[in-house]
């Protein structure tokens, strides 16, 4: 905003929300270099740095703040040590990063932002790939249950052995009905 861009200017211009530039300029306002850095990275979720941001550098109200985006599903797995790691040197170093972050907030919104959206373009391509995988995967063992529960011979062998029931989930989809006619 030093460059006198409104948030939305600078959303128009690289095609990001306006609420992304507003949730980016208010890390770059409250100094927090650490959290600007790990955001752009891919390493914690805006959403989830401004959490942080919110709680102040109250500990307990820090620690409340994971566990509020690790319960909503803000933050999981990696990305939640990777929050934990950016508290921990935020609380052991400051705020700062330790680099020089005296560009400007133009300079910051336009390279670094673009670059921070493309990234999360291309992890959310990823994802909806993997779904279509994993779907996919699911209609084929659905479509070979259904033709090995249509063979008596393996109904009875699975009878025989105390295997005769499917997990919910599967039965459902293998017979509409839940369980076999």
């Amino acid at each position: 905003m030093r460059a006198g861009y409104a948030p939305k200017a600078i959303a128009e211009k690289t095609g990001l929300t306006v609420q992304y530039v507003q949730g980016i300029l208010t890390l770059l306002r409250q100094g927090e270099e650490r959290l600007v850095i790990a955001v752009e990275k891919g390493h914690v979720p805006l959403n989830a740095a401004l959490s942080i941001v919110g709680a102040g550098d109250n500990d307990e109200a820090v620690q409340a703040a994971l566990q509020e985006a690790y319960e909503s599903g803000k933050l999981r797995g990696r990305q939640l040590m990777n929050a934990r790691r950016v508290i921990e040197r935020r609380k052991a170093l400051g705020r700062g990063s330790g680099r020089n972050m005296s560009r400007t907030a133009a300079d910051i919104t336009t390279s670094s932002l673009v670059r921070t959206y493309q990234r999360e373009v291309e992890r959310q391509k990823a994802m909806v790939k993997k779904a279509e995988f994993t779907q996919q995967r699911l209609l084929f063992v659905v479509g070979a249950l259904r033709q090995l529960f249509a063979d008596e011979n393996f109904v009875n062998l699975l009878r025989a052995e105390g295997l005769a029931t499917l997990p919910k989930y599967l039965a459902e989809r293998v017979w509409p009905s839940g369980s076999p006619a």
